[in-house]
């Protein structure tokens, strides 16, 4: 349960209205806000390099010289190689792609790729969702003749890397007026620069549309605002997912079967099974899944996604349980450490997020080795979590990533020195009214506004995700009728309530625990959502239970 409920203060009698001055959308800007418009996305060329990158693909193509590209291995990176990969093939390249392996190789370039690289003859890389802080690797393309491009978003940490081009919206001095793209949304910037030269590319205007599901997916799964460029590219991109024309994306929808295709089929469905690859086996097999084009193949390969995806969840479960008893032993810390020697690297970054939710407080999870520790590390919204692995970097090998979410590596004698100097850290930047565990809610909610009109206003708010998170009420004074616990283990919390004539019919996920505290008749006060459940053919309007307070 949550101890703090932050209700905003409602101003406005129309509720589409308060909710979007909580979002600071003026009354002038509501309409763009509310229909995007493809047309507002930035120029591809503000981009300080991009004419210098796409020149030199451009002479790569009419040379027939073969194009690499190399890869993270997480959904926004993948669905960030597919990107070019595919947008490459439709300009006639000779292109390849190089994806480390997560367990042998860790996170970003490294030197032993780029040495087969260069005996293989290539000398254009383009890499996407990483290479930002790689200098080593840059100085390598630079005394060997391969140029190297590359496409990035993650924060830099150091020196800035001496590649042929930098594509990063974070890169200091950039143009490029919006920071928040994702990997796979500076990827297809890249992609619709080669695509404006339409007499070399002979493709119809609008084309780059078409890889905007592959922008949706990376852009939800790695939990990037939602407002700004990233609304237009998601918003447009959910439609274009939904009528994809890549065959490997289709099976891939259906095996994961959502009821229908929303920001939160994408982050919790979808994704998942795509990141799933990475984590137990080798992020090949999702990539190699979303360029198949034969749908018969593609089907087989979905199926061995939804496989590794059920040993994930398998594997999470078991390293969330371990590792939530040893940050039991912690509660009184600011920033939480669990680190076990037997834990898949490939499931710390969710074991990480799911107690960074459970605790809220930064968290960090790592499988711990006989020389080297890998682990991720997530955050509070108040906590810049690269911030404090900089501030600790004297006892770092490697680390990455952006405020929010962080990969590291460093030697396992050396863990409870990192941990030390992290606390220390946030002694001094992390405030204990930071760490209060909060619910936020949008306004008091009036019964009577509870319908599906309210609910198709909300609605026009969508896609919701990371700066605009679907809309969370209080709803006080109502008399509870009956409950009952259901699902699996009676895990979830359904029940029904009243206010004056009205019933509302209530589900709790996770919340089965709380039936003890409740008897018919008991007044309470709700924190909830509306959601829309269909059965049978019939939509019924619900209140999902996010938190409950009882009045005596």
């Amino acid at each position: 349960m949550r101890e703090i409920w932050n209700i905003k203060q409602r101003t406005e009698k129309d509720l589409l209205h308060q909710l979007l001055k909580n979002r600071a959308i003026a009354e002038a800007n509501a309409d763009s806000f509310l229909n995007p418009d493809y047309g507002e996305l930035h120029d591809p060329f503000l981009f300080t390099e991009m004419h210098k990158a796409t020149d030199r693909i451009w002479e790569a193509i009419e040379k027939g010289e073969k194009i690499l590209i190399y890869s993270d291995y997480d959904a926004d990176a993948v669905t960030a190689n597919a990107t070019i990969f595919r947008a490459l093939k439709f300009l006639g390249a000779t292109a390849e792609v190089y994806i480390p392996d997560r367990f042998s190789e860790g996170y970003g370039l490294n030197l032993q790729a780029f040495e087969s690289i260069k005996a293989q003859g290539v000398r254009v890389v383009i890499t996407v969702d990483c290479g930002t802080n790689s200098v080593a690797e840059a100085q390598f393309c630079k005394k060997n003749g391969i140029n190297l491009i590359i496409t990035d978003h993650h924060e830099i940490t150091g020196e800035k890397p001496r590649a042929f081009a930098l594509i990063n919206p974070k890169n200091p001095g950039e143009k490029y007026p919006y920071c928040e793209l994702t990997g796979v949304a500076v990827a297809w910037k890249l992609v619709c620069a080669l695509f404006s030269s339409k007499e070399k590319s002979g493709l119809p205007g609008g084309f780059e549309k078409w890889f905007l599901d592959f922008v949706a997916i990376g852009t939800i799964a790695d939990c990037h605002s939602l407002l700004g460029e990233n609304r237009i590219l998601v918003k447009f991109g959910l439609q274009v997912l939904a009528k994809t024309k890549w065959p490997g994306l289709r099976a891939l929808i259906e095996s994961a079967a959502p009821r229908e295709l929303d920001a939160y089929a994408v982050s919790f469905m979808i994704a998942p099974r795509i990141n799933a690859a990475g984590r137990i086996d080798h992020a090949r097999i999702a990539f190699d899944l979303l360029v198949e084009d034969d749908p018969g193949r593609a089907r087989q390969m979905a199926a061995e996604l939804e496989k590794l995806n059920s040993k994930r969840q398998m594997l999470t479960e078991v390293v969330v349980s371990e590792a939530r008893a040893q940050l039991a032993q912690l509660e009184n810390r600011k920033i939480l450490l669990a680190s076990g020697t037997d834990w898949p690297k490939g499931v710390v970054g969710l074991v990480a997020g799911k107690l960074c939710e459970e605790f809220g407080k930064p968290v960090l999870v790592m499988e711990k080795g006989a020389e080297h520790a890998t682990g991720s590390a997530r955050s509070t919204p108040s906590f810049n979590i690269v911030n404090a692995l900089s501030y600790s970097k004297e006892f770092l090998v490697k680390y990455g990533g952006h405020a929010a979410a962080a990969g590291f590596t460093l030697r396992s004698s050396d863990i409870d020195f990192l941990y030390k100097k992290l606390l220390e850290y946030a002694d001094e930047n992390l405030r204990e009214e930071d760490l209060a565990k909060t619910l936020e809610l949008e306004a008091e909610i009036y019964p009577g506004e509870i319908n599906f009109q309210t609910f198709g206003e909300i609605e026009k708010l969508a896609p919701f995700g990371v700066d605009n998170r679907r809309p969370r009420f209080a709803l006080p004074g109502l008399i509870l009728e009956e409950f009952r616990t259901v699902g699996k283990g009676q895990a979830h919390l359904q029940l029904s309530a009243r206010a004056g004539e009205k019933i509302f019919r209530c589900i709790g996920f996770n919340l089965g625990w709380a039936s003890a505290e409740l008897k018919p008749g008991d007044k309470i006060d709700l924190a909830c959502e509306l959601i829309s459940d269909e059965w049978n053919g019939f939509k019924n309007l619900k209140l999902r239970i996010l938190d409950f307070r009882k009045n005596e």
